[in-house]
């Protein structure tokens, strides 16, 4: 009797322990899920013309690459919660981080460069040392720039206003490409709809 007692012991032990390990590994791949979820990752086409924004300190990309633990300390740091990464079919770029500046961008609190604990985001305490990319203005598509409109969202949210980003006549947005860090808050805030009209260019192919 008390050998079956301690066989129906240890089976009850067994099956505590397999859905406690269950039930990890469905917390750990839901949280992983929730990151992968959201605005799309950006698509080799649209990549080809701006390039993969990386969060702010990235290495050079083939260093970066080779760097990154894919670890998620940069998202889990993330005041804005910006930082999305690349699904696991995605190949060699799989499980790193990027941002989609046109759904939400970078507001450079730079709290990724301080956890990553490999050094792919160097560490950064000064905004302007950052260089995500470079803005650039589509004036085709610029309301102030084609005479439709008066905007200036850009230069409004711009955190180097009027060093990185000035206005002219009617709220006409000029980057200066030497003192503009790439975070895309100018794009996040662009009114144009279907295609912003200021995107952040990084030349960090997909490949």
């Amino acid at each position: 009797m008390t050998g079956e007692r301690s066989d129906r012991r240890r089976l009850l032990l067994r099956g505590g322990r397999g859905a406690l390990r269950l039930a990890l590994a469905g917390a750990i791949v839901g949280a992983a899920r929730g990151r992968w979820g959201g605005p799309p990752a950006p698509r080799p086409r649209e990549a080809a013309a701006t390039g993969i924004l990386r969060p702010p300190g990235a290495l050079a990309e083939p260093e970066f690459l080779a760097a990154c633990l894919r670890c998620t300390s940069c998202a889990d740091a993330c005041e804005t919660d910006c930082i999305r990464f690349f699904a696991p079919h995605e190949g060699r770029v799989a499980g790193t981080p990027y941002i989609l500046a046109a759904e939400r961008a970078c507001n450079l609190c730079l709290r990724c460069t301080q956890v990553c604990p490999s050094g792919a985001l160097a560490p950064l305490e000064d905004i302007a040392a950052v260089r995500m990319g470079t803005a650039v203005v589509d004036e085709r598509l610029c309301v102030s720039h084609d005479g439709t409109g008066a905007c200036g969202a850009c230069h409004t949210i711009c955190p180097l206003k009027n060093r990185a980003l000035t206005q002219g006549l009617r709220n006409k947005p000029t980057v200066h490409a030497e003192e503009c860090v790439g975070c895309g808050m100018c794009e996040e805030a662009c009114i144009v709809d279907d295609r912003r009209a200021i995107r952040v260019v990084t030349g960090r192919v997909w490949t």
